[in-house]
């Protein structure tokens, strides 16, 4: 059978892309030497030139095909593939969201996922990475001291509830599947993220999910910026507080809030290891 078809296929029965993800790959399905081609050269160069989301979509298919040679190689189980391919479905998502037609745009996010270098572990995701320098959040002494050279960067996807117990859960097996499939131990995580802003605690209720996850975290750094909050709360990153009808708690809150003058940001945190193993 013709790979793109498979995995297209395949992706779509376990629901991590849907039905207008599948028909959008399908105009490329008789081009499938093509698209493998460029998944080919996307996976080894870090780039992919083209501007159809509905060929980047192919493309990243394909290369989500080749990635589960990988995984099969290293013994990884299919359902962690089929968990961290379902990125695609969610980003194939946001495009339809913020009006960008059918297919993919943020290819350079999904290009960790098709390269072994994230995976979604339960809640979360995390992403090997270098000890990051980070110089516009005041934390960049905690973080030298802090954090060892090589550390899993953390990731909330969308989708889901923001569980405590499963992000626990997930941050509990994360360093065994990297010692496991890797050889490669990690202590330490770390996390960017508008969910981790101490100023957070000025609009949300102290039972907050959000505020929960942030706990899980020592917040060593942050900065005052509205864009990340603005955009996961009400879906763009500018907004006219006076257009917006709150559909949710959150955003009623958020709003008034943000009315009042209060501002968004983002929070960097820091985690051992063993805590999630304690």
């Amino acid at each position: 059978m013709n790979t793109l078809i498979r995995i297209a296929r395949d992706l779509s029965e376990r629901g991590c892309i849907n039905a207008e993800d599948f028909d959008a790959a399908s105009e490329f399905f008789g081009r499938e030497g093509e698209m493998r081609a460029k998944a080919e050269k996307f996976v080894k160069e870090g780039r992919f030139l083209g501007s159809d989301l509905k060929e980047k979509l192919a493309v990243t298919l394909c290369a989500a095909d080749i990635a589960r040679v990988r995984y099969a190689e290293r013994g990884i189980p299919e359902s962690i593939f089929y968990d961290t391919m379902s990125d695609i479905g969610v980003w194939t998502a946001q495009a339809r969201r913020d009006g960008e037609g059918e297919g993919l745009s943020n290819t350079p996010w999904l290009l960790h996922h098709v390269r072994l270098e994230l995976f979604k572990l339960g809640r979360l995701q995390f992403q090997p990475i270098k000890r990051p320098v980070i110089l516009d959040m005041g934390c960049a002494l905690k973080i030298a001291r802090m954090l060892p050279k090589l550390c899993l960067n953390v990731h909330i996807p969308r989708g889901g509830k923001l569980d405590l117990s499963a992000c626990e859960a997930s941050l509990y097996g994360a360093p065994m599947f990297f010692e496991k499939y890797f050889r490669q131990s990690y202590s330490a995580f770390c996390c960017l993220s508008w969910l981790l802003y101490p100023g957070n605690k000025a609009f949300m209720k102290e039972k907050s999910n959000i505020l929960a996850f942030s706990r899980l975290f020592e917040v060593i750094g942050e900065k005052k910026y509205d864009g990340d909050a603005l955009y996961y709360i009400f879906g763009a990153r500018k907004i006219d507080p006076e257009s917006i009808t709150p559909q949710t708690s959150l955003q009623a809150s958020a709003l008034e809030y943000y009315k009042s003058g209060g501002a968004f940001g983002l929070g960097f945190g820091v985690r051992n290891a063993q805590k999630s193993r304690g």
